[in-house]
Order: C-alpha cells, then sequence, then structure tokens
C-alpha cells in the first residue's frame, strides 16, 4: 500500500524566468541541475527502491524533470495527462508583463484569486483540482508492493491538487478560504498516510544546497556540481 506521497514540481525554464505563461518549455541549464540536486536529495532522504512508483504529467519539463530523478535508479515513469498544468486559454503563452498592460484589472482579480481570468477560457480551479486528485487518489491505490509514489507535475496543478486532497474532494471552493504558498523550481511536499487519512509531512521542502546558495541561478558555481 502507498504510504508516502510526494509531488515535486519540475525544475526551471526558460519561461519561469521571463514570466510567460506555461506552454510547454522544456528545462533550463538551470533547470537540469535543479532536478539533479533534488533527485539526490530525494535519493538520500527517503531511500526510494523498487517498491516506489514514479509519475509525471507527460509534460517535456516534467517529463525531464521525473527522469533525471528515475532513471538511475532503474524506475519506470508512468505518464498521467490528468496531472498537467492548469490550461490558460487565451492567455497561454503571453507574458504577465504584457497581460498587465492589456488586462490590468483582471490579471489583478487572477492575482488576488477572484476568478477573473476565466473569461480568457482559463481552467477554473476547481475542475484542475478534480481531474489532477481524482488521478493521484487512483494512483494512491495501485495494486501491487509499492509503498512511495513519486508525482512529477507543476505548480498550480500540485497545489489544486493538495485542495482537494484536504478538501477530500467536496465542497472544493477557491475563491475564498487560505491559499498554498507557490512552490519553488524543483521543490516538493510530503504526506503520509495516517490512519488511513492523508497528512501534510512537509511543503515547499528542498535539498540542503538550496539553502546555501542563489537556487534560481544554480548555485555559485553555476550549474556545477
Amino acid at each position: 500500500m502507498i504510504d508516502t506521497l510526494f509531488f515535486i514540481r519540475h525544475g526551471q525554464t526558460d519561461w519561469n524566468i521571463t514570466g510567460r505563461i506555461q506552454g510547454n518549455p522544456p528545462l533550463n541549464k538551470v533547470g537540469i541541475w535543479q532536478a539533479k540536486q533534488s533527485a539526490k536529495a530525494l535519493t538520500e532522504r527517503y531511500r526510494p527502491d523498487s517498491r516506489s512508483l514514479v509519475v509525471c504529467s507527460g509534460m517535456t519539463r516534467a517529463c525531464q524533470t521525473a527522469h533525471i530523478f528515475a532513471d538511475p535508479l532503474g524506475l519506470k515513469v508512468e505518464e498521467d495527462p490528468r496531472l498537467i498544468e492548469r490550461k490558460f486559454g487565451q492567455w497561454e503563452g503571453e507574458l504577465v508583463s504584457e497581460l498587465s498592460k492589456k488586462y490590468p484589472e483582471d490579471l489583478e482579480g487572477w492575482l488576488r484569486g477572484e476568478g477573473t481570468e476565466l473569461k480568457y477560457g482559463v481552467e477554473p480551479h476547481e475542475e484542475v483540482a478534480k481531474r489532477t486528485g481524482e488521478a493521484v487518489m487512483e494512483w494512491t491505490e495501485t495494486k501491487g508492493d509499492f509503498d512511495k509514489l513519486f508525482i512529477f507535475s507543476h505548480g498550480t496543478c500540485i497545489n489544486d491538487c493538495i485542495r482537494f486532497i484536504f478538501s477530500e474532494g467536496s465542497n472544493l471552493s477557491f475563491s475564498k478560504g487560505a491559499a498554498l504558498l507557490d512552490m519553488n523550481n524543483a521543490f516538493w511536499a510530503r504526506f503520509e498516510r495516517r490512519r488511513g487519512r492523508w497528512a501534510m509531512a512537509s511543503f515547499n521542502e528542498g535539498p540542503s544546497i538550496a539553502y546555501k546558495c542563489d537556487w534560481n541561478a544554480g548555485g555559485e558555481n553555476g550549474q556545477k556540481e
């Protein structure tokens, strides 16, 4: 039975740096370095082995991050399209700086959680939470001798899925209430199954090196190991 669940955000992309919304860009050089550091930390701290299940969204950046972790361990990476990032409709591929000029009020409303982005065909948080939450819960019930599940996905997707877990899939509302902080690139959240329920053990956790260097620049020595 899966008793430990990890959500790992993908490493950095050029679109993260420029503030361009979503799309399907690959990891950049720093992102690859971040993914390697996080893979090393996850392996050393939590000892993944043949009983570990690895699943990613299928988007390039999440797949790369997952394989950097799984391949050295000889673990298969499963893909589940229900774990892709939130769909941003007409805003897909746009720079946030440009949106602030074109739609200043709607952009601010989006950032405040008021849902003003929905008129542009952006996927509602409730729908993201439902598709991702149902997918993850299905994976946690995978038959076989598995004890750990590693989900490699995306910032908004992970946060919405966590909201789903906390609400147990009912009474989801994203227009009110507290919100999770954004997760850093290649950082993770960890849940443990306790008495039949999922409990958050950590959020926005990263490798030790991330707290000793400029993580978003690849460390003091660039991308050197």
